[in-house]
């Protein structure tokens, strides 16, 4: 195994723990370990831990939010650009009468436009607060990284363990 695949395999490791919540000591004490390990061993570090997602999974396994991010990132996306156009289209119907949208009149935009704003600084709020309860509440198994060797067992690459 040359030093860059492992290094490589380090750097993936450390960047999806980060997305996980997993404090940065704890980060660098798992990724300081595979990286003596394959220094070690000289093995392929997807032959010996699996994708860098599927180790990660055994120290911090993915949250709900995680698993629907994409859902999340979308539904902020609409209630920003919602609440932004009809804000504007309120505004700009309390300057000129003429301007109509859907039949609602600016005062009703407004609203909308604002309960919009509500809904997307709500969401974020929850993103906030449960990345940080996350964050605060992970501690690494066992003391001294010794559940590493745990950890370390043979898998495939998809995760399963190998006899040996």
């Amino acid at each position: 195994m040359s030093g860059a695949r492992g290094d490589d395999y380090g750097i993936a490791l450390e960047a999806e723990l980060e997305l996980r919540d997993v404090p940065r000591e704890e980060i660098a004490l798992i990724v300081r370990e595979v990286r003596s390990h394959l220094a070690e061993s000289g093995e392929d570090p997807i032959e010996s831990f699996g994708s860098p997602e599927l180790y990660a999974d055994r120290f911090a396994p993915r949250s709900w939010t995680r698993r629907k991010l994409w859902m999340l990132v979308a539904l902020a996306g609409l209630l920003g650009a919602g609440s932004g156009f009809l804000l504007l289209s309120g505004t700009f119907g309390l300057m000129d009468p003429s301007m109509q949208l859907w039949g609602w009149p600016p005062a009703a935009r407004l609203v909308m436009g604002g309960l919009c704003l509500l809904g997307l600084v709500a969401l974020l709020a929850f993103m906030i607060i449960g990345s940080r309860r996350r964050h605060a509440s992970w501690r690494l198994p066992g003391s001294d990284g010794e559940a590493l060797e745990y950890h370390r067992r043979r898998r495939d690459v998809r995760g399963r363990d190998v006899a040996e």
